[in-house]
């Protein structure tokens, strides 16, 4: 089953227009639609159709299983990531008993629990084992008492277990916003890989780009739910 995370993009343009990415608030229109329709169905068609295509990019699982994977997916940008944690969880099932199965950490970041999207999903994978490490940063929870945090804050609080990881080959995916979070992100990485002694941690980035160790989906655009 395959399914899909869109963020609904809506705001003011630097003219004051009112501007509506297409796409997701068309999307956004169907959205009752989306979980009740059956497809083929002739009382209630399906509201359009969706192509699948695959593009060759590398931002896929390594082929080892036993290799460690590190997510960061904020936002809409967790959604590869729910795909590789429920690939990752079929190998484990199926190889359980053939071949060791790396493990799974993942970063999200989200403004409040209203944007926890597949909360129960995630908190159910760490329960069961399936994610071996969810970490959550919460950009908006002062009013609660939760500190603003963001998803490269939390990646420096688990500096150990991430050395760990890449000194056993762990590969890295980052997935969401290009212009803050993608940059930030690579310069936490680097200076955890300074930490653990590395002397040129900015050229092991490099390598780990070109190795396809360091994987980027990342955009400009910013929306809302």
């Amino acid at each position: 089953m395959a399914s899909i995370s869109v963020s609904v993009v809506k705001g003011p343009s630097p003219t004051g227009r009112i501007h509506q990415g297409v796409a997701s608030n068309y999307l956004r229109s169907f959205s009752d639609n989306f979980h009740r329709v059956l497809p083929f169905s002739s009382t209630k068609p399906m509201p359009l159709w969706a192509f699948v295509k695959d593009t060759g990019s590398s931002f896929r699982l390594p082929i080892d299983q036993a290799k460690p994977v590190i997510m960061v997916g904020p936002g809409t940008g967790v959604a590869p990531m729910r795909g590789f944690i429920q690939q990752r969880a079929a190998e484990r099932a199926y190889n359980s008993t053939q071949r060791p199965c790396g493990e799974n950490v993942l970063f999200f970041g989200c403004r409040d629990d209203c944007d926890f999207i597949y909360r129960n999903e995630f908190e159910k994978m760490a329960k069961d084992g399936v994610l071996d490490k969810l970490c959550v940063a919460y950009s908006r929870k002062e009013n609660q008492g939760v500190p603003k945090t963001y998803v490269q804050q939390d990646i420096l609080g688990q500096t150990d277990l991430l050395l760990k990881l890449l000194k056993r080959g762990a590969h890295i995916y980052v997935c969401g916003d290009a212009s803050q979070m993608a940059p930030a992100v690579k310069a936490i990485f680097v200076s955890i890989l300074a930490a653990g002694g590395d002397k040129n941690p900015e050229e092991t980035i490099v390598q780990m780009y070109e190795d396809g160790r360091y994987c980027e989906d990342v955009w400009a655009a910013q929306g809302r739910f």
